[in-house]
C-alpha cells in the first residue's frame, strides 16, 4: 500500500518480489509487483501469479504526488472514484490533495492500532488529525472539502487591514464624487418606476407593430416564392415554345418536301397505271412478287401516307403551341399580379418601419434614461457595499475569523451508529444499543464509556466493528470506499464482562462463531482477518480459512518456505 519499508525477518530472505493480484470495480484483474526492499512498483493489466516477470505494462512510483498520475497512491484512488479530492487539514481552512495513505488506516487495521486507546478514525499523530477527521466525513456524507475558502490568521488579517480600509475609502470618495449632481436615492426609485411603467406600454405598443411586421414580412416572402416559381415556368414554356417553333418548321419543310416529289412523280409519270417506269415492262407482263411490282402505285400510296401523318403531326403540335401561347400569356398576368402585390406589402413594411422607428427612438431614449437612473442607484448600492465592507475589515481587525466547522452532521452520526449497532448485535455484543459514534470526541460511546476508557479487548472489537460498519455503511449508500477490509487480531483479546481481562487463554466460542457467521452473510467486499484462533465452524466455500502452521505441513507462515 505504499509503506516505505518491510521488518527485517528470516522468512523474507529468498523472497526479491511481492505480487499483488487486485480486482478492480469493473471487475478486471491487474498484479502489482514490488521488490521487498522497496522502490516503485509494477503494473501489469492481467493476473500474474509467478515468475520470470516481463517488463511491466506501467511503472508506478510510492510517494503520492498530485501533479503525476504515475503513482500507487492516485492510482488506487482513481480506480474507487476518491482521485481529485481533497481534504482540510488545519483549522485556517487549508486543503490538501487526497492520498491514498489517508484512507488506507480505515480499511487495514494492524495488532496495535487495534488494541490502541486511539479513536478509530485517528493515528494518533496531532498534526494529521484535522486531516484524519475530514477523510471520515468524507466518507460518511460523500462530500469533499474541495469548495472550502482559505481563511487568514488573526496576525495575516491586522496586516492588511489598514490598507484594505484606506482602498475602500478612497473608492468611497470617488463614488460620492461621481454622485455629486444626481438626486437622492429615494427620489431615483420613483423615477426608475415611473420609466419602468412607460418603457413597459412603450414595448407593449411596438410589440404589436412588430407582430404585424412580421405578418406583412412573411406574406411577401410567399409571394416572392411564389413569384420566383412564375418566373421558372415562364422560363420552361418560352424554352419549349421555341422548340415546338423549330419542329413545326420542320413539319412544314417535310411536307414541302412530299410536296415536291409528289409533283415531280405527277409530271414523270411515275405514278400512273400501264408500262413499268423501272423496267420498262408492258402491263400484261407485269408480276407480282418481283422487284419492280407495283412499285409507282406503292411509292405514290407512301407518299400521300407519310403526308397524312405529318400533317396530322404538325396539327397537333400546332395545338400544343397555342396551349402554351395561352399559358405564358396566364404567367405574364400572374407575375404582373404578384408583383403588384410584393410593391403593396413593401409599401406597408416602409410605413411599418417609419413607425416603428419614431417608436424606438421613443423607447430608447426612456431606456438610456432609466440607465442613467440605474446607474446612479448602483453607485449609491456600491457605496451601502463598500461600507458594510469596512465594517468587516474593521471587525477581522480586532477578532479572527471562525473557521468552517469539521463535524459530521447528526444524521451521519445517526446512521452510522445504527450500523455500529447491528453489526455488534449480530456478534452478541452485550448491551450493543448503548453504542453510538460520537462525533465530538471523534470516538465510539459504549456503555456512557469512551472506547478509549475501555479495556483493550473491547477496545478492539469496537475498533473491528467500526471499521467493518464504515466499509457497509459506504456499500449501502454506493459511497467510494476501497472494498476491502483487512483486520489484524480483533478478537483474540476480548473477553465478556462477566469473565475476567486476560492477555492469554481463548476468546469466547459464541463471540467469534457469531463475528465468522456474519462476516459470511452480512458483509460486502472482501474482508481479511489475521487472527491467532481459529474459527470455531466451518466456514463456506465462499470464504477461504488459510492456517498458517510453523511446521513443514501446510503452510509454513505468511512468507510460505519456498
Amino acid at each position: 500500500m505504499g509503506a516505505n519499508a518491510l521488518k527485517e525477518i528470516p522468512e523474507r530472505q529468498n523472497y526479491s518480489t511481492v505480487l499483488l493480484g487486485v480486482q478492480m470495480p469493473d471487475e478486471r484483474l491487474v498484479t502489482l509487483t514490488r521488490s521487498v526492499d522497496g522502490g516503485n512498483f509494477g503494473l501489469y493489466r492481467s493476473d500474474i501469479r509467478s515468475g520470470p516477470l516481463a517488463p511491466p505494462d506501467e511503472t508506478l512510483t510510492p510517494k503520492h504526488n498530485v501533479a503525476s498520475e504515475t503513482n500507487i497512491s492516485r492510482f488506487f484512488l482513481a480506480c474507487i472514484g476518491l482521485d481529485g479530492r481533497r481534504v482540510r487539514k488545519n483549522l485556517r481552512n487549508a486543503t490538501d490533495s487526497l492520498s491514498f495513505r489517508n484512507v488506507v488506516n480505515l480499511c487495514v487495521v494492524d495488532e496495535t492500532q487495534m488494541q490502541a486507546d486511539t479513536p478509530p478514525a485517528l493515528t494518533g499523530n496531532y498534526v494529521t488529525r484535522t486531516k484524519e477527521v475530514s477523510v471520515l466525513k468524507m466518507f460518511l456524507q460523500d462530500s469533499d472539502d474541495s469548495d472550502l475558502v482559505e481563511v487568514e490568521s488573526k496576525s495575516d488579517v491586522a496586516k492588511v487591514s489598514a490598507a484594505k480600509i484606506e482602498v475602500i475609502d478612497r473608492m468611497l470618495a470617488n463614488l460620492e464624487a461621481a454622485l455629486a449632481d444626481a438626486p437622492e436615492a429615494t427620489i431615483l426609485r420613483d423615477q426608475l418606476a415611473r420609466l419602468n411603467s412607460t418603457i413597459e406600454q412603450q414595448s407593449a405598443s411596438i410589440g404589436g407593430l412588430l407582430e404585424r411586421r412580421a405578418t406583412v414580412n412573411s406574406e411577401l416572402r410567399s409571394q416572392q416564392d411564389q413569384f420566383s416559381k412564375l418566373e421558372v415556368e415562364w422560363g420552361d414554356t418560352f424554352a419549349l415554345q421555341n422548340r415546338f417553333f423549330l419542329l413545326h418548321r420542320k413539319y412544314l419543310s417535310d411536307l414541302a418536301r412530299l410536296d415536291t416529289v409528289r409533283e415531280a412523280g405527277n409530271l414523270l409519270g411515275y405514278f400512273a397505271v400501264g408500262t413499268c417506269v423501272f423496267c420498262g415492262a408492258e402491263a400484261e407482263d407485269q408480276h407480282y412478287n418481283t422487284d419492280c411490282n407495283g412499285e409507282a402505285t406503292n411509292f405514290g400510296s407512301a407518299i400521300d401516307e407519310q403526308s397524312r401523318r405529318t400533317r396530322a403531326l404538325s396539327d397537333d403540335l400546332q395545338s400544343t403551341i397555342d396551349d402554351l401561347v395561352v399559358r405564358r400569356k396566364e404567367l405574364k398576368e400572374l407575375a404582373r399580379l404578384s408583383s403588384a402585390e410584393q410593391s403593396r406589402l413593401r409599401s406597408r413594411l416602409a410605413d411599418d418601419e417609419r413607425t416603428l422607428a419614431v417608436d424606438n427612438s421613443a423607447l430608447n431614449e426612456y431606456i438610456r434614461k432609466r440607465s442613467d437612473v440605474e446607474r446612479s442607484l448602483g453607485l449609491y448600492d456600491q457605496i451601502e457595499s463598500l461600507e458594510k465592507m469596512k465594517l468587516v475589515v474593521l471587525d477581522e481587525s480586532t477578532a479572527e475569523t471562525a473557521a468552517v466547522s469539521t463535524s459530521v452532521s447528526l444524521r451521519a452520526q445517526r446512521e452510522f451508529s445504527r450500523e455500529l449497532v447491528d453489526r455488534l448485535k449480530s456478534w452478541g455484543y452485550p448491551k450493543p444499543t448503548e453504542v453510538r459514534y460520537d462525533a465530538s470526541v471523534q470516538d465510539i460511546i459504549a456503555g456512557d464509556q469512551m472506547r478509549s476508557a475501555h479495556g483493550k479487548g473491547v477496545r478492539a472489537i469496537l475498533h473491528g466493528a467500526f471499521t467493518l460498519a464504515l466499509a457497509q455503511y459506504c456499500s449501502d449508500r454506493v459511497i467510494a470506499h476501497p472494498g476491502f477490509v483487512v483486520l489484524d487480531s480483533p478478537l483474540v483479546t476480548y473477553r465478556p464482562p462477566d469473565q475476567p481481562q486476560v492477555d492469554v487463554g481463548e476468546p469466547p466460542r459464541d463471540v467469534v462463531a457469531a463475528f465468522y457467521r456474519d462476516l459470511q452473510h452480512n458483509s460486502t467486499g472482501q474482508v481479511i482477518v489475521m487472527e491467532n484462533t481459529d474459527p470455531p465452524e466451518a466456514l463456506d466455500d465462499q470464504t477461504m480459512d488459510i492456517v498458517f502452521t510453523a511446521s513443514e505441513t501446510g503452510r509454513y507462515g505468511f512468507f510460505p518456505v519456498p
